[in-house]
């Protein structure tokens, strides 16, 4: 999940700009990777007017989507799950690609779906 990393604290973040930005409290892991993705890490007072929300509500009402990142650690391939903000969302995947993510070299980046049959 996107809220959940170990090891890792969890602190707060805006995401997004404008009308669309949203106070959520993830993991302190989008360093390299907040622009790209539309995360900024919240230092001081919150800006006005921006509410605070969960990251299920925050999908469920179209201001954040999930992405999934692919990388190496260990010689093992290892995937990472990431929040971006749905104005960042149609470049994101080709940003991501070749970044480091927690000192780990990105390599390849993608939006998770599924399908339901029957």
């Amino acid at each position: 999940m996107a809220s959940r990393v170990k090891g890792v604290e969890n602190r707060p973040h805006v995401v997004g700009s404008g009308t669309n930005a949203v106070i959520l409290v993830l993991p302190d892991v989008y360093d390299g990777l907040g622009t790209a993705l539309g995360v900024t890490k919240l230092t001081g007072d919150p800006p006005a007017g921006v509410p605070s929300t969960t990251v299920g509500r925050a999908i469920a009402e179209g201001l954040v989507r999930k992405i999934k990142v692919s990388f190496i650690q260990n010689l093992k391939r290892k995937t990472a799950t990431l929040i971006v903000a749905t104005e960042k969302s149609t470049q994101a995947r080709a940003t991501l690609t070749g970044q480091s993510y927690r000192s780990n070299l990105i390599k390849t980046a993608y939006y998770p779906t599924h399908i339901t049959l029957g």
